[in-house]
């Protein structure tokens, strides 16, 4: 019996059992010198200069390794002293890493050898140094492979979550400092950034974005229209959160929370789906719908990557759909069935559409509503399968399967 608590409390909150273990990651993540793009405040050429080290011999001029050790480095016990294969002597006399080859092997000799996978899926809620194996030649310069993981997304960078090259994926976990991870996420948002057509055919930023303005999207009949925004389910300005970008083989790109729908194509040897469903469902191989000139049409998702990105902007249009960023995407989230989520909204869109901001339309009192009222009556009537299931915990149990796979002891030995 204490074997067994034991077992569950080191899955739990101190997942790898080694000769030394990583840093809090709150510590990782406060002294970690995120991407001036994702988050953070330094560019390459700021992290070169601040740690004393020349670009010359980084690979392809990237500081994905460079920042990883800087943050070991502002760690007090983890400082590298000594020079390691691939690392150059740099501030304080401490050494970073530029080389992927040599810090890997610098992790497994400090901090044991990590857990793998072969998706990034099995380790929600599992913080820690994240290392991607891309195979081929497959690259994007602001993509990295070596991350800071928090058990949602990628801390201040960008990374890939599926693709077609993803080999394998391995894990080096942090002590939490706790047993829960905060996922830090909204289920039904957009990024500020993100781009919507206007029927004077300008093309506006999210944040730009107000109640009555005409907004492009399809009807169900597949037709050009420009549809009313009449609501805000959230609108926050100061968010700063994980997003999912979802590529494409052609280069259309969208930005959106984990749970927003979004049209998605699936193809079997048996049958082609078609549908609305979660943006995290979303896989290399699945088309999506976008619009070009010539008219609405499906491309293929080659990538899954996510990151930090600011604002949280979920506009509701009369249609109920819009076009972000040329992508046909639903204008709701968490409910898995478009259609009922359209139609459950109709009285709110009634109500919103006759006094839209003494309501408080910009997702105050709205929002309060969905999350406390609205969906748990929805699991209810309908069932939890309706709703967004985060991946977390079946995820959990998948990592707790590999820990102890990972223990030298007898298994035979009841």
């Amino acid at each position: 019996m204490g074997a067994t608590i034991l077992v569950g409390f080191l899955v739990l909150c101190i997942p790898v059992a080694s000769s030394r273990m990583l840093p809090l990651f709150s510590n990782l993540k406060y002294w970690y010198p995120g991407y001036v793009d994702y988050g953070g405040l330094y560019s390459d050429q700021d992290v070169f200069q601040a740690v004393n080290i020349s670009s010359t011999g980084v690979e392809d001029n990237t500081t994905c390794v460079l920042r990883m050790s800087t943050a070991l480095n502002l760690n007090p016990g983890h400082q590298v002293r000594e020079p390691y294969e691939g690392s150059a002597k740099g501030t304080v006399n401490n050494y970073y890493f530029y080389d992927q080859r040599g810090f890997l092997s610098y992790l497994e000799k400090m901090y044991g050898f990590p857990i793998s996978s072969t998706t990034t899926d099995t380790f929600r809620g599992i913080p820690g140094i994240m290392f991607i194996n891309v195979t081929g030649t497959i690259r994007s310069d602001d993509v990295c492979s070596i991350l800071l993981w928090d058990g949602a997304g990628f801390h201040q960078g960008k990374g890939y979550l599926h693709h077609y090259a993803i080999e394998k994926v391995f894990l080096w976990p942090a002590p939490s400092g706790g047993c829960s991870i905060n996922l830090n996420t909204k289920q039904s948002c957009f990024p500020s950034t993100s781009k919507v057509e206007l029927k004077s055919g300008k093309k506006i930023a999210m944040s730009k974005l107000e109640i009555g303005d005409l907004v492009k999207t399809y009807s169900n009949d597949g037709e050009i229209v420009f549809s009313p925004v009449i609501t805000f389910l959230d609108q926050d300005i100061d968010y700063k959160g994980h997003y999912y970008t979802i590529s494409t083989a052609c280069g259309f790109k969208i930005t959106l929370s984990e749970a927003h729908l979004i049209f998605k194509i699936t193809q079997t040897p048996d049958a082609i789906k078609s549908d609305f469903a979660h943006s995290s469902l979303v896989r290399p191989g699945d088309h999506i719908a976008v619009h070009s000139r010539y008219g609405r049409f499906h491309e293929q998702v080659t990538s899954v990557s996510v990151a930090e990105r600011h604002g949280a902007f979920a506009p509701v249009t009369e249609e109920g759909t819009m076009l972000v960023d040329n992508v046909w995407v639903s204008c709701y989230a968490d409910i898995a069935d478009h259609d009922l989520a359209h139609t459950l909204m109709t009285p709110l869109k009634r109500l919103y559409s006759l006094a839209p901001h003494v309501l408080g339309s910009r997702g105050k009192y709205v929002h309060g509503y969905l999350r406390g009222a609205l969906r748990p009556i929805g699991v209810r009537i309908f069932g939890e399968e309706k709703f967004y299931q985060s991946p977390q915990n079946k995820a959990l149990v998948e990592y707790t399967d590999l820990f102890i796979e990972s223990l030298p002891i007898d298994k035979n030995n009841k």
